[in-house]
């Protein structure tokens, strides 16, 4: 109870007697004008949480930013390294970015990328060396992207992750960087940006890297390419074009059994050890699209918005994992791994997406009576295919029927590749019509919205192999209401309400699933350049009814029933508290438990791989002038509390803490850096997504990676 009144509280402690003593003075004192000394991970500005340009202080519902001074300064490689930085988004290990998307506040998320939303398999692969900011959204949101049905995403009722990528610009710019680490890492990345006389400008980014892990064969290959264009004719014009094409490559990997790795009072197996077929081929995550942005000016008042996009993307995965012979669910689940007698069983999930979306906009911002409306309305089409299909190997699974050891010297069996269907099995399509219309109100010192989102989503779902042949029709008018009060121009008080829905599309159903629906009540606290201090300290309270969980009756369906829901705290902290030094803390308690479900066992469990607790520190200190000057120094600390390793919470991950570290040094023209992941090397292991829990992975070691950046 008593954390459901903190922010009120602290508004009242810190806030409400100095405004008071402000308002009997007012007329004794002169006008004065505080400037802040403003962190440079705080960026003023969003688009993502209204779709309008609104400052972050006055929206009614939880957004991080995070820049891309942050992403340089502590070294980030992958989309993890970065969301760590904000409270309540969970980690992806690279090694599990095959089988599971972000989770916000204990449900899963949408990755959109410059407002078109990507497939649920690549949302956690995005490359970051073109990412100009990254805008997390916390909970659903009723007026946002229509392109969280499409291409098979997994859903933002957990929230969005919202990408913002570079464009080209009048300045003309060079730069090149490389890396080199550990682990065999290395890399390359390129951004060339060049004006072509007044009006127009060409930019090209790209990437090439490759690592391998502490896993025996596993590696990561990243291919990135970003070509784009922009015509800006006048001020009041502006069209964008741009590409993107992104090849992710690795070896499959399923996880390593509980016994000999939290269990080892039998056996113990080394961390490096990779259960996987000899000769297993490689799994590959293709992407590649084209967006084309219009943005119009049609009055002083008025603005029209036009996105167009076109978005292939392909996910051929090969995979193999250890079951227990005597077992009663074969290849449809995993193993106890025994020491000597397992079975190694084998499939390939293939899948391809195509989608179209069409995003046409309007906004006005327009005063009367004292009022100032910014007024939005607009429309979200897409349509997308989704062609897909996964087959056993040797139709039933095993890939032999010898015994696998685990114990000793081990042999795997050889791949056995299935048999590729003519056609796809699952052969999905996926039709969305939303409009959307919004009203934010500004009133002295009052900051109102208030949104309503009509849905229609049309879901065919055929699949002759699983006796699937489902068509529904659904339809929502979903609703979001907020207020913002501005206490003092640094300090603030918000509360928000927001419902969302998702027709679930990554699961197998015998009948049409119903849509999963998200419903989040919110209440907060903000503070803007308080003393050098900018903050969010939010409660909130976030449900989704109609989940799709097992069958426990028909291995490898699905079915929809009951309520989850999460409650907590979330606090984001931004400080630069002396020259120099900036400060940043992210932090998370809350429960998040299966509330309602027609299977009793199930009821009141956590939710699996979600933290009750979680804690992001990092102090940065860049010396500002002097000898010194150009050098920067990082230190950062991570923690997350025990994760149910399934849904059933038959085990649990433990808690572990995790330092990292970075040096720089900035010349002009020059940038070097050297970053430290897992400074103490800290051995745990946390929960495998893979089939969905029951297995684990070790977390990754100590890293070292030098980098080089050169600008001309």
């Amino acid at each position: 109870m008593i954390h459901r009144l903190t922010p009120v509280a602290l508004a009242a402690t810190l806030v409400f007697p100095a405004h008071a003593q402000t308002q009997a003075t007012a007329a004794d004192l002169p006008t004065v004008v505080v400037t802040g000394n403003r962190s440079p991970y705080v960026l003023p500005a969003t688009r993502s949480a209204t779709r309008t340009d609104t400052p972050v202080e006055q929206v009614p519902q939880s957004i991080v930013v995070l820049p891309k001074s942050l992403i340089e300064d502590q070294g980030a490689r992958t989309l993890t390294d970065v969301l760590r930085n904000a409270s309540n988004v969970n980690d992806v290990d690279e090694r599990d970015a095959n089988n599971v998307p972000f989770k916000i506040r204990g449900f899963t998320a949408a990755t959109v990328v410059d407002g078109v939303a990507m497939p649920g398999y690549f949302g956690t692969q995005e490359s970051l060396v073109n990412v100009e900011r990254i805008d997390i959204v916390k909970g659903p949101a009723g007026d946002l992207f229509g392109s969280s049905q499409g291409l098979g995403s997994y859903g933002s009722l957990g929230g969005t992750v919202a990408i913002t990528t570079a464009e080209p610009d009048q300045t003309a710019r060079r730069r090149v960087q490389f890396r080199l680490g550990s682990q065999r890492e290395r890399g390359v990345g390129f951004d060339v940006n060049q004006p072509l006389g007044a009006d127009w400008a060409v930019r090209l980014v790209g990437e090439a890297s490759e690592r391998d892990s502490e896993t025996d064969r596993v590696f990561f290959r990243r291919r990135a390419l970003a070509p784009s264009l922009a015509w800006t004719p006048s001020a009041d014009t502006k069209v964008v074009l741009k590409g993107r094409y992104l090849d992710n490559t690795t070896l499959d990997y399923s996880g390593l059994p509980l016994n000999g790795t939290l269990d080892t009072s039998t056996y113990t197996l080394p961390r490096r050890t990779m259960v996987a077929a000899t000769d297993q081929p490689d799994t590959t995550n293709t992407s590649q699209g084209i967006h084309l942005h219009w943005m119009q000016r049609l009055t002083p008042a008025w603005t029209f918005d036009l996105t167009l996009a076109h978005q292939q993307a392909k996910v051929d995965q090969r995979g193999s994992w250890l079951v227990d012979p005597t077992g009663m669910m074969g290849c449809f689940g995993f193993g106890t791994a025994t020491p000597a007698t397992n079975i190694l069983c084998g499939a390939r999930m293939w899948d391809r997406f195509k989608t179209t979306s069409v995003s046409p906009s309007l906004t006005g911002r327009i005063e009367h009576d004292g009022v100032r409306h910014t007024l939005s309305a607009g429309l979200d089409l897409e349509r997308t295919k989704d062609d897909a299909f996964m087959i056993y190997s040797n139709l039933m699974g095993p890939i032999a029927m010898d015994n696998v050891s685990l114990v000793g010297p081990t042999a795997y069996p050889v791949w056995s590749e299935p048999l590729e269907p003519a056609t796809p099995d699952q052969q999905n399509r996926y039709t969305s019509r939303v409009v959307y219309l919004q009203d934010q109100m500004d009133i002295g010192d009052w900051h109102l919205l208030g949104s309503l989102r009509h849905s229609r989503i049309d879901v065919t779902d055929i699949n002759p192999a699983w006796g699937v042949s489902n068509v529904s029709r659904n339809h929502r008018t979903t609703p979001r209401v907020g207020a913002v009060y501005d206490v003092t121009p640094q300090v603030s008080l918000f509360a928000g309400y927001a419902e969302g829905i998702k027709v679930p599309t990554v699961s197998v159903f015998s009948t049409p699933p119903k849509p999963e629906e998200g419903q989040q009540k919110e209440l907060g606290l903000r503070l803007k350049d308080f003393h050098g201090l900018s903050a969010t300290i939010a409660v909130f309270d976030l449900s989704r009814r109609n989940a799709a969980v097992g069958d426990p009756t028909q291995p490898g369906k699905s079915i929809q029933t009951g309520l989850q829901r999460s409650k907590g705290v979330d606090i984001d902290l931004r400080w630069r508290f002396a020259r120099g030094w900036t400060g940043l803390a992210a932090l998370t308690s809350q429960q998040a438990r299966i509330v309602e479900d027609t299977n009793a066992a199930l009821v009141d469990k956590w939710l699996f791989n979600v933290p009750q607790k979680s804690a992001r520190l990092a102090l940065r200190y860049d010396a500002p002038e002097g000898a010194w000057s150009g050098f920067g120094v990082g230190l950062g600390m991570t923690y997350r509390g025990r994760l149910a390793g399934d849904n059933v919470n038959s085990f649990f991950t433990p808690a572990a803490t995790v330092w990292d570290a970075q040096v720089s040094w900035r010349t002009e023209g020059a940038r070097y850096g050297v970053g430290v992941g897992n400074l103490f090397d800290r051995q745990f292991y946390k929960p495998s997504a893979y089939f969905s829990g029951g297995q684990v992975t070790p977390a990754q070691g100590r890293t070292v990676t030098a980098s080089a950046q050169f600008d001309f």
